[in-house]
């Protein structure tokens, strides 16, 4: 087998909206299972490297000490974030920092993600964008808590892909298990959470107006060659494997692999749904066996 693959535990996180719906991709699941950061370099929230030879080890370390497995990369910190989330309930309306924002804040990092939907229960949804034309409308509607006229909602059903630039107001909504695809940030900023406990889960809409968008404008799934999305900080590819094919993905920097259906192998090791690995920059040639679909991101070259 290639010494330059990395299979990875998950960091797991509760929330209120949580559930058990990710122990179909192998994760054991407590109540309220709402996150498994299953590629996570935020130092304490890290994955750990399985490999025995790493000695659980964790992402963010390993990073900083073995800066050639991933092309010498320029950010100090592992630059993405890969989830699995399970919505039992309705997410709070949010809106990530913009890089303006993040570079007159200190300590704020700036975050634009992808949605991949997993599952989806009939007549499933998710918030994305806004109606308001201009910031005073968005200022009124917000003011005067008239929600239902201020977002767009938009049925979404499984296999659907969705980019969530920073500044884009969005949410998840209850019926989902969503990949999520994103710059490695822990901030987000709550606008609405439905009039629920705030004490832990306080809102934040003075920040939040700082960084909404108006208007809102779709973004585009753009996409190079085969990718599924192409964006300025990462790119997410779709691999459907049936029998032994080899694969060379050489412009990514890395990649990062989640199995989301069936079970082969990768050279000689066993895969199966709910795997997540991480190939390294030295060797990004790789050869599948076996029915399974891969979900590949990575920062092109």
């Amino acid at each position: 087998m290639k010494n330059n693959i990395l299979f990875l535990k998950p960091y797991l996180v509760k929330k209120t909206w949580g559930g058990h719906n990710l122990q179909n991709y192998g994760i054991s699941s407590s109540d309220n299972l709402g996150e498994a950061w299953i590629i996570s370099g935020i130092e304490g929230k890290s994955s750990i490297i399985l490999n025995e030879e790493h000695n659980n080890t964790t992402l963010f370390d390993f990073y900083q000490d073995h800066r050639a497995f991933f092309n010498y990369h320029e950010s100090k910190h592992y630059p993405l974030l890969v989830k699995l989330l399970d919505c039992q309930e309705d997410l709070s309306i949010q809106v990530h920092p913009t890089i303006d924002y993040a570079n007159s804040h200190k300590n704020v990092l700036p975050k634009s993600e992808a949605w991949y939907i997993l599952d989806a229960k009939t007549n499933a949804q998710i918030v994305y964008g806004h109606k308001a034309q201009t910031k005073d409308e968005l200022i009124s509607l917000v003011h005067d808590k008239k929600w239902e006229k201020l977002l767009n909602f938009v049925s979404v059903r499984k296999q659907d892909l969705f980019y969530v630039p920073s500044g884009t107001v969005h949410a998840l909504k209850k019926g989902l298990v969503i990949l999520e695809i994103q710059q490695s940030s822990d901030t987000t900023f709550r606008l609405y959470d439905y009039e629920r406990n705030q004490k832990d889960r306080p809102l934040n809409i003075h920040e939040s107006m700082e960084n909404i968008n108006v208007p809102f404008v779709q973004p585009k799934l753009e996409h190079e060659n085969d990718e599924l999305l192409t964006t300025p900080f990462f790119s997410i590819k779709e691999i459907k494997n049936d029998g032994t094919n080899s694969y060379d993905l050489s412009y990514g920097c890395w990649l990062q692999c989640v199995v989301i259906e069936g079970n082969g192998y990768i050279e000689d090791k066993p895969i199966k749904k709910g795997s997540t690995f991480i190939i390294g920059n030295n060797d990004l040639t790789f050869k599948l066996n076996g029915k399974l679909t891969l979900i590949v991101s990575y920062i092109r070259r």
